[in-house]
């Protein structure tokens, strides 16, 4: 596995060879240059609830090249013009529209990490669906690391026409790591006017990574988003994820299942924002903590000035199976105008139902099963939209190793 010098030794000459080497087109590697002075001369966020102060980033070295990129679909799709492939090769193969949409969504420089996320990506996919044409079956792009590899920086550039639809599933999965391990990917989607698209992501790294990302998604006129996010791995998570209802009539039903145990800090801050008129979203988030794991749900549902007619709904719901855990759940709701049909939010947190635990008790059920069952059946309605069955059934063995 050949990988860039560390972070400490990195310098913007050896990263514009590396684009040079790898027949980049210029305006990336200018863009990768002045990612790269931005990480360079800013310092870490201040992430009061994001435990950073044991992460050592200095001998972090990134990949030269994709190095773990894995892709399942139908490839009779691309009769139909759909392109599904590496975002490597869609550099060569579908310049104008890389250039067009990368980074478009998601701000390159919002702060340090996104920074050197633009500076080093190498992993990810690029997938266009064509308008009118409906996808049916799932397309899946598993994220693993290298043997030997210590980072990686996936880039997914996901893009539905007007009129069209598809399933796109992202995976990120490998085991304990003996050391640090730095993974900071981000996803932009592009949901066209008219066009639906269900986009399940899932996090189950091992031990000793540190999982710090962005996603955000951009519908139109019209168009449909359900997005399905579990978190179950790493050791510490830092997920900013958003999205923006920006044309008349979008959509989005957003649920989302974070499990944590032993040590682990896991933090997702999704966003809903409505732009557009006669916009509607739901979002529901699960979180159980066992051991001594804290998660934290920072959500906001913010309604712009200019939007009308606007639908809005945010819920987080915590299980604790240990008086050492802990969930913070930050709901916000921010509102521009007056012109609102409703919005509202609500938070519970707390400990299994001490009933519900005697009722199944009282029939035989052992104690350990009866919280078994209770937190798949919490997770189920999650669990339920994956829609393929072996990462299902692979999702639900992590869940079962974590509670037993």
């Amino acid at each position: 596995m050949h990988n860039l010098p560390t972070l400490a030794e990195l310098t913007d000459e050896t990263i514009a060879a590396a684009a040079q080497a790898a027949g980049e087109p210029a305006w990336l590697s200018e863009r990768r240059i002045a990612a790269w002075h931005a990480f360079a001369a800013s310092v870490p966020p201040i992430w009061k609830r994001t435990d950073l102060s044991k992460f050592d980033a200095e001998d972090i070295a990134a990949p030269m090249r994709a190095q773990g990129t894995t892709l399942e679909w139908d490839t009779e799709l691309a009769r139909q013009g759909v392109v599904f492939t590496t975002l490597a090769a869609a550099l060569r193969e579908h310049p104008a529209l890389v250039q067009r949409y990368f980074g478009t969504a998601v701000d390159p420089l919002a702060h340090k990490f996104t920074a050197l996320h633009t500076a080093l990506w190498q992993d990810g996919v690029f997938l266009y669906v064509p308008k009118g044409v409906q996808a049916e079956l799932p397309l899946l792009a598993v994220f693993t690391l290298a043997e030997g590899s210590r980072a990686s920086f996936a880039h997914n550039l996901i893009i539905i026409e007007p009129g069209a639809s598809a399933t796109f599933i992202e995976e990120y999965r490998a085991p304990d790591m003996a050391r640090q391990t730095l993974a900071n990917p981000a996803t932009e989607l592009f949901v066209g006017d008219g066009a639906s698209l269900r986009f399940v992501t899932v996090q189950s790294w091992g031990a000793n990574t540190y999982h710090i990302g962005t996603q955000r998604a951009l519908v139109g006129n019209n168009a449909s988003l359900e997005w399905v996010a579990l978190s179950l791995g790493a050791q510490v998570q830092h997920i900013e994820a958003e999205t923006s209802l920006e044309g008349n009539g979008a959509q989005v039903q957003w649920l989302a299942a974070t499990l944590c145990e032993g040590t682990q800090n896991l933090l997702t801050a999704p966003w809903l924002r409505h732009v557009g008129a006669n916009t509607e979203g739901h979002m529901e988030f699960k979180t159980v903590v066992k051991d001594s794991g804290y998660a934290v749900f920072d959500g906001m549902i913010k309604i712009e000035a200019h939007s009308r007619g606007t639908i809005s709904r945010l819920e987080e719901h915590a299980l604790h199976l240990s008086p050492h855990a802990r969930n913070d759940s930050i709901p916000g709701l921010k509102i521009d105008t007056n012109d609102v049909q409703r919005a509202g939010h609500a938070s519970t947190s707390g400990q299994i139902d001490e009933e519900q635990l005697f009722y199944m008790l009282s029939r035989g059920i052992r104690r350990d099963e009866a919280i078994h069952m209770i937190v798949t059946g919490f997770f189920e309605p999650v669990l339920e939209r994956i829609p393929l069955a072996q990462l299902r059934e692979r999702v639900a063995a992590v869940i079962e190793r974590k509670i037993s």
